[in-house]
């Protein structure tokens, strides 16, 4: 069991994660990017809103910004930054910061940022981590809880040195393990997964159909399909994105009825959920649209098939800014 355990990023899903793993016990660190968000959470805690219009929890924490980070100081890391934020900067911090012998989950949208994680943390317990949990940052050390979801943990194969792959993945699963009973003591519904590659990819489905079309049209999750013409265009970006990751091995064992009910079924319960791409464009930041349709395009090229929906998402949200 960690003696240090520290959240990277102090967006909505870090803060979050971070005022629930203080709740139920945990002794958390909040690691920020900026110094003032590290100040404000050390002065004032994370205000956690839970129920609508209620006023919120204040939870007490530690937090620091990356740059004070001490070397080796974590033994399990929540990464909870986007896959945007993973500069070789980046990299080079956590590896710094994180216990030569630490174990890290990975929560980021999209793929290929687990092959680079674990090319740059040789010898750390890398799992990953799909959520379907709806936040919303709401301040500077404020977060709402917009919508209930699954978490799911899996080792990450990858990661193995083959002169001590049966010891790493014994220890890749027991941080699973750990990992996933700390999660449901901190009230998340979490899950082991076997398969997390498959996990992953349909985790981009969801995400590549439903991020972009709320950063385009501006309206939270619940509202997607709302209309028959914006159902059109969900379902054709659907189709699309569904047919170029089975071209690549994923979406086994589940048939397209099935995942089109699962993407309205997330719609449903975050509703009020702001996705992080909107979120993103409403804030100016840069998005995570080439992490997803971006890389359904590549893929889509990789496999002959023509993606002229992720295409057309793509252009417009990178257009927004």
């Amino acid at each position: 069991m960690p003696n240090q355990i520290a959240v990277l990023g102090g967006g909505a899903l870090g803060m979050l994660l971070s005022a629930r793993l203080v709740l139920s016990g945990q002794d958390v660190t909040l690691w920020t990017r900026t110094r003032e968000q590290a100040e404000t959470v050390c002065e004032q805690g994370v205000e956690l809103e839970t129920v609508p219009g209620a006023a919120g929890r204040r939870i007490r924490m530690r937090a620091a910004p990356f740059a004070d980070a001490k070397q080796g100081g974590a033994d399990l890391v929540f990464v909870t930054v986007k896959q945007t934020a993973l500069s070789e900067d980046m990299l080079r911090h956590i590896s710094y910061a994180a216990a030569p012998d630490a174990a890290l989950a990975a929560f980021q949208n999209g793929v290929g940022h687990m092959e680079r994680l674990a090319a740059a943390l040789p010898g750390r317990a890398l799992l990953s981590a799909v959520t379907t949990e709806g936040a919303l940052r709401t301040g500077t050390a404020s977060v709402r809880h917009t919508g209930g979801g699954d978490t799911w943990i899996g080792p990450w194969p990858e990661a193995d040195n083959p002169r001590a792959a049966e010891s790493m993945a014994a220890k890749r699963h027991e941080s699973a393990v750990f990992v996933k009973r700390m999660l449901k003591k901190a009230g998340f519904s979490a899950f082991l997964s076997n398969d997390i590659q498959q996990r992953i990819l349909r985790k981009l489905l969801i995400n590549a159909v439903i991020n972009p079309l709320t950063a385009i049209w501006r309206v939270p999750n619940g509202q997607l399909p709302s209309s028959p013409d914006r159902l059109i265009a969900i379902q054709a970006l659907f189709r699309e994105t569904a047919h170029v990751l089975r071209r690549h091995g994923g979406l086994q064992g589940v048939s397209d009825e099935a995942l089109w009910e699962t993407v309205l079924d997330v719609c449903a319960a975050t509703s009020a959920n702001r996705s992080s791409m909107l979120q993103d464009v409403l804030a100016g930041r840069k998005t995570e649209v080439e992490a997803m349709n971006g890389q359904i395009c590549r893929m889509a090229a990789a496999a002959g098939v023509p993606s002229p929906w992720n295409e057309a998402v793509t252009t417009l949200v990178k257009a927004i800014l």
